[in-house]
């Protein structure tokens, strides 16, 4: 007799696991379906804001991005990155991304309540003497004491086939020649581009292509800016976005204690940091190992671009 109700408990068990199981099964299959936007193939078009033509040649970064939200943290990173070119007529293709996103990881725990996955993408644009025209104006409007709205849009994707298609993006040439505000903006967009396009927060774990574009674009900025005229004081923001690595804090520091109180930030004064040569004690451990993830304690404004 109770060998019996052993076989019978042990009979409800097992379907109790198979059931889960099948369960499971079915929520891990499904997985890629519910981020498909997400893990598809994405085209796009960038162009001249005055002309309406095609721009070749622009980097078209795409951040994919993941939230964990746990009931006591939510950790937001950049998991995964693809960088693309446009063609001659200014189009451009993200290859899609399921066999690089495991979108199933961590199912278990995410089944638990109050746990849960979110990802979502963020596209960047840059092409030497160009800058996306509304985040342009955007920072124009910063630089010269206009409030700015702090309001994230949707943009209207639509899908054609397997792929999804981003609205066209318009860019606007700056003459790097004129020291003016329209300059400035520049200097501060692409320095913040830069800074976007670090996908990984320890370098170690960016592609040699993310390394290599972020240098490039430093240098770039770093030749704008010394081409100036070296009298010239900078807006607050551009000198606080534009790429003050270790060895240029270091160089301002020590230009300004040598000044005192009449020091003012100028052209000369940044390009000359640009040059100092820290020893190996001031910059050492400035890079310190963290995680891809940076954890915040809640929700902070939508992203610009969909998340599923």
């Amino acid at each position: 007799m109770a060998g019996s109700r052993f076989v019978r408990w042990l009979q409800r068990l097992l379907m109790v696991v198979a059931a889960f199981g099948l369960v499971y099964l079915f929520l891990v299959m499904i997985q890629p379906y519910r981020f498909e936007k997400t893990l598809s193939e994405k085209r796009g078009r960038v162009v001249d804001s005055q002309t309406g033509h095609g721009i070749p040649d622009v980097v078209v970064v795409v951040n994919y991005q993941l939230e964990s939200v746990t009931p006591f943290q939510v950790g937001r990173g950049c998991i995964y990155q693809k960088i693309v070119r446009t063609d001659a007529d200014g189009n451009y293709v993200v290859p899609e991304v399921s066999g690089d996103i495991d979108v199933a990881d961590d199912l278990l725990r995410r089944m638990l309540p109050g746990f849960s996955h979110a990802y979502g993408w963020v596209v960047l644009y840059h092409k030497d003497g160009y800058v996306v025209a509304k985040d342009h104006q955007r920072a124009v409007d910063v630089i010269e004491g206009r409030p700015v709205p702090n309001v994230a849009l949707r943009i209207p994707y639509t899908k054609q086939g397997d792929a999804y298609i981003v609205p066209p993006v318009e860019m606007r040439a700056i003459d790097i020649r004129t020291p003016d505000v329209a300059l400035d903006a520049y200097i501060v967009r692409t320095s913040s581009v830069a800074r976007q396009a670090k996908c990984f927060l320890e370098e170690k774990g960016n592609s040699e292509d993310s390394k290599h574009l972020r240098s490039a674009m430093k240098t770039s900025i770093r030749h704008v800016i010394c081409g100036l005229p070296p009298d010239r004081v900078l807006p607050e923001q551009v000198h606080t976005d534009t790429f003050l690595d270790c060895a240029a804090s270091t160089g301002l520091k020590k230009q300004r204690e040598r000044a005192g109180d009449n020091w003012n930030l100028t052209v000369g004064a940044l390009c000359e940091s640009f040059r100092y040569v820290p020893d190996e004690y001031e910059c050492q451990g400035s890079n310190p190992k963290r995680p891809s993830l940076r954890i915040v304690t809640k929700l902070g404004p939508p992203s610009a671009e969909p998340s599923d």
